[in-house]
């Protein structure tokens, strides 16, 4: 049995979402999978990330997944953005596995033919660069093995060294919404990565990322920077964590925000709720609290200082990683970060009510179409202006 899902000409986080519910989706259905892209011809590099999570998961319980490919430009941005070779490395697979037949000979030909890429002789300077950042491997995809301590640090070392290339700092100066370019590196991608890290039985890793500039045809522009891990989930570390100490607040918060929480799916109240970072979950709390929590500074799987021989002192900054990388994502550079945890989405960004007390609004999704996916994707969206 084949399942076949046929995308549209925009392949963006809601499109695939609606593509996979209306195929009937499931990364645990025994039939091959196969994504369709022949009508494809933009693409957003989250929903492409998502797309690997998918492969990565199925993958994981044997399940396979293969790809009808666009022709043209449609399949040059494919490979520039190295979604092929990357999902060859998430499945552990040759490309010809992972292709329909008759595409494995039409992507030969086209490999065979190659021309030099006419952003080079025309086209906005800030676009060259972008293109030029692509070459580079500033942009796009890449795919790191976490066989042990050493591969996790030297991730973080290729990461960090990619996001201090002078040309990219120039760009983040000009095309960001405020001028705090060596933060793209220090803090966003960074805290993301060191997420990465903490995430037990986490075997690979995929950062992706792309910039798009402001133009009539792109109404939200920006700098996206995304992370997919096949390790344990947020939820389930904080889960064994919270069962087997029946708490998971390890030191007190450094300081005190105020959210209004919104869910949505299933069974979601009709009312909003107001919760300050002070709170913690109990056991028999849903997985959408603990993806809650999670942002709360202070909670934390691991144990506090407190809570270990020979260090009384408490660390203040134990738990604090996604609270640093939200205040940094909102508060300095006024984008949004997305946190998805198997079929949960977490949006947290700027409380849009001038009448809310809150400061954020976090918007929890469930069974409302995302495909499940094994691990945790983290996606920080910043703005760019003209």
């Amino acid at each position: 049995m084949v399942r076949e899902v046929p995308l549209g000409e925009s392949v963006d986080l809601q499109h695939l979402e609606d593509a996979f519910r209306q195929g009937g989706v499931r990364t645990d259905d025994d039939a091959l999978t196969l994504i369709d892209f022949r009508n494809s011809r933009r693409f957003d590099v989250v929903a492409l990330l998502c797309v690997l999570a998918m492969v990565g998961t199925r993958i994981n319980s044997d399940r396979l997944t293969r790809f009808r490919l666009p022709r043209g430009a449609a399949l040059d941005t494919l490979r520039r953005e190295r979604f092929l070779e990357t999902a060859c490395q998430v499945a552990r697979a040759p490309l010809p596995m992972l292709l329909a037949l008759e595409d494995v000979k039409s992507l030969r030909d086209r490999m065979n033919s190659d021309r030099v890429s006419a952003w080079w002789q025309s086209g906005d300077p800030r676009d060259q660069i972008i293109q030029h950042l692509r070459e580079k491997r500033v942009f796009g995809l890449s795919l790191y093995r976490l066989e042990n301590e050493d591969a996790r640090t030297a991730m973080m070392q290729e990461e960090l060294g990619r996001w201090t290339d002078p040309l990219a700092l120039a760009l983040f100066s000009r095309s960001l919404k405020e001028s705090a370019e060596w933060d793209v590196a220090r803090v966003i991608v960074h805290e993301i990565l060191a997420n990465v890290q903490e995430h037990p039985n986490a075997s690979m890793a995929v950062v992706a990322s792309d910039m798009v500039l402001s133009d009539k045809d792109t109404p939200q522009p920006a700098l996206t920077i995304a992370v997919w891990d096949n390790g344990d989930s947020i939820v389930e570390t904080l889960r064994a964590g919270l069962d087997s100490r029946g708490s998971v607040r390890v030191a007190p918060p450094p300081a005190t925000d105020t959210f209004r929480v919104r869910r949505q799916g299933f069974g979601a109240p009709v009312t909003d709720q107001m919760v300050t970072s002070v709170w913690e979950p109990q056991v028999g709390d849903d997985d959408r609290d603990l993806l809650l929590a999670s942002l709360f500074p202070g909670i934390s799987r691991k144990l506090g200082e407190a809570d270990q021989p020979g260090h009384p002192a408490v660390d203040r900054f134990l738990g604090c990683g996604l609270y640093f990388l939200y205040h940094h994502v909102i508060d300095v550079f006024r984008g949004t970060l997305d946190i998805y945890v198997g079929k949960i989405r977490l949006t947290v960004q700027a409380e849009p009510d001038p009448a809310s007390s809150a400061q954020y609004l976090v918007t929890l999704t469930e069974g409302l179409g995302t495909s499940k996916i094994r691990g945790n994707l983290v996606v920080a969206r910043l703005p760019t202006h003209g």
